[in-house]
């Protein structure tokens, strides 16, 4: 894998398998701007 981030569904799954990823945080904005996350496993990202 190159130095980009994936960008595809496989690439994110293959780069998560390989780098023994267990956590995936996600974090955006709510419609009234406020910082909203929360945290999957790498199982439950497939």
């Amino acid at each position: 894998m190159t130095d980009s981030f994936p960008k595809t569904k496989e690439e994110v799954l293959k780069y998560v398998k390989e780098n023994n990823v267990y956590f995936i945080e996600i974090w955006f904005t709510d419609i009234l701007g406020y910082l909203k996350s929360f945290t999957i496993t790498a199982h439950e990202l497939e």
